[in-house]
């Protein structure tokens, strides 16, 4: 078997990728698809799947990634994980909301505007609080929460002109230690090098010319539920300073079933083989959808735990089945292999 892993901007991108492949002993090629070479490259050779890992910092380049995957996946009809449609919402949050929309599935109304004027008109008759929203930013970068119309009027003329609706500079000081930052900085200035290079290009990469307004939701914490293949994982992520995304506190609390169950419905009615959903309760005992990922990340070990042990969900004969077990080594990227090999060889993908 060989595999092919298209990589991003970042050359260090499809690392976990490939220390999957080199566990499973399965040959593969890191393949940069920013550039110019990347049709001839992923070309050159027989690959039997391409292994996708799309950007989310950079909108330019997760254009890019979108377009080049278009004329892989759906032109060239080459074999993927996850799959074009799960990559393209992906870091889309306006794409991501027309989604939610048409596929009718719950989740925070949201509004996207081209118009300077028809946003003003809409913070005219809307209530507040309402959240400002970047198309692409992941762990809360981009998001504001807007309290009045003044600061959502000075928002959307910022959006409209100038230099735009800049992001987070520098690293998240809602989860980040200074000292270990600082540490970290002081012992590797190759480090020190290329996180500046990155901060300096996500905040030079402005939003303008349109403006993402969403539902506030209030909340204590979200639902984080992963679907990889058949195993399912999820726990709470705990809000601090107003906002779920991004903090990393996590509540391994045991999850409720129909948590899981909306979650596999979802996902199954829409063809998702790998995707973290964040989501809301909506105060009615059902859930509001805010973020479909299907690239995320971990820093803990685990995703899932009940009573105390880590393991995962199976949906058998009709009933959900806890099976205790570590499944996310490799921040996942070891289950999600072995999903896309069996989907592989099942002809599924």
């Amino acid at each position: 078997m060989l595999i092919g892993i298209l990589c991003n901007e970042d050359p260090e991108s499809g690392r976990k990728w490939q220390i999957a492949c080199e566990k499973k002993r399965i040959s593969y090629k890191a393949i940069d698809i920013t550039k110019n070479d990347w049709f001839e490259t992923v070309t050159s050779e027989d690959f039997d799947v391409f292994l996708l890992k799309p950007p989310g910092m950079l909108e330019r380049f997760k254009t890019l990634y979108d377009e080049r995957l278009y004329a892989i996946s759906q032109v060239l009809k080459k074999t993927t994980f996850p799959t074009y449609e799960e990559v393209l919402i992906y870091e889309n949050k306006k794409l991501l909301s027309y989604f939610l929309e048409g596929a009718g599935i719950p989740h925070p109304q949201t509004r996207v505007f081209y118009e300077r004027g028809e946003a003003l008109e809409f913070l005219n008759r809307t209530k507040f609080p309402i959240v400002g929203k970047s198309s692409i930013g992941a762990s809360g970068s981009g998001v504001i929460i807007l309290r009045d119309r003044k600061s959502a009027v000075h928002y959307v003329k910022k959006a409209f002109s100038g230099k735009g609706l800049t992001r987070r500079f520098g690293p998240n000081r809602v989860t980040g230690n200074p000292r270990k930052w600082l540490h970290k900085a002081l012992n590797s200035p190759q480090y020190l090098t290329k996180k500046l290079k990155e901060y300096i290009s996500i905040y030079k990469d402005a939003q303008k010319g349109y403006v993402i307004f969403q539902q506030f939701i209030p909340h204590d914490f979200e639902w984080r539920a992963v679907k990889i293949g058949s195993s399912c994982f999820a726990h709470k992520k705990i809000k601090f300073n107003e906002k779920a995304s991004g903090t990393k506190g996590i509540d391994y609390v045991n999850p409720p079933l129909d948590l899981l169950e909306f979650v596999w419905k979802l996902c199954e009615e829409n063809g998702f083989n790998c995707m973290a959903v964040d989501m809301f309760e909506d105060g009615k005992g059902g859930y509001l959808v805010n973020e479909l990922q299907t690239i995320f990340g971990h820093v803990q070990d685990h995703i899932l735990e009940v009573d105390g042990k880590a393991g995962r969900y199976l949906y058998k004969n009709g009933q959900w089945v806890f099976e205790a077990g570590d499944f996310n080594t490799n921040e996942s990227f070891d289950l999600r292999l072995k999903v896309a090999i069996e989907l592989y060889e099942q002809n599924k993908l």
